[in-house]
């Protein structure tokens, strides 16, 4: 069993405006997944939010993990991935959907990257 936890960090936001109405944030955030074989492992991850507020709505997610030691995970095919949540019929729903070197690589990978979505969607609340 896969036991997942999170640590917070300071969010850094920079906030950029075009005609558009879009906004990109930058943030950082610990996440802490228990991997089997590996044990707690630790993931800074420094992402960045770019919002469309067009129908449907629409919040793309730049991530990048940076390990001082990347050698020590073997598991970690690629530091760079992308996501994109979309809203699905005015709230019904949402979709996310995966871009990046690497997804389907090994389990950890998929762990990692569903885990770390799983976080950003509910940490931040992209369409209330």
């Amino acid at each position: 069993m896969m036991n997942l936890m999170y640590k917070n960090e300071t969010t850094n936001p920079l906030r950029l405006r075009s005609k558009r109405a879009t906004e990109q944030e930058i943030n950082n955030v610990n996440v802490l997944i228990d991997l089997l074989g590996y044990g707690i492992v630790e993931l800074p991850v420094t992402y960045r939010l770019k919002f469309e507020y067009t129908s449907p709505r629409v919040c793309h997610v730049a991530c990048h993990i940076s390990l001082p030691d990347p050698a020590t995970h073997t598991w970690l095919y690629s530091p760079d991935f992308n996501m994109v949540f979309a809203e699905i019929d005015g709230g019904v729903g949402h979709v996310v959907s995966f871009s990046g070197a690497g997804l389907n690589k090994n389990v950890y990978y998929q762990t990692m990257v569903n885990v770390v979505s799983d976080y950003i969607f509910l940490k931040e609340k992209f369409f209330d």
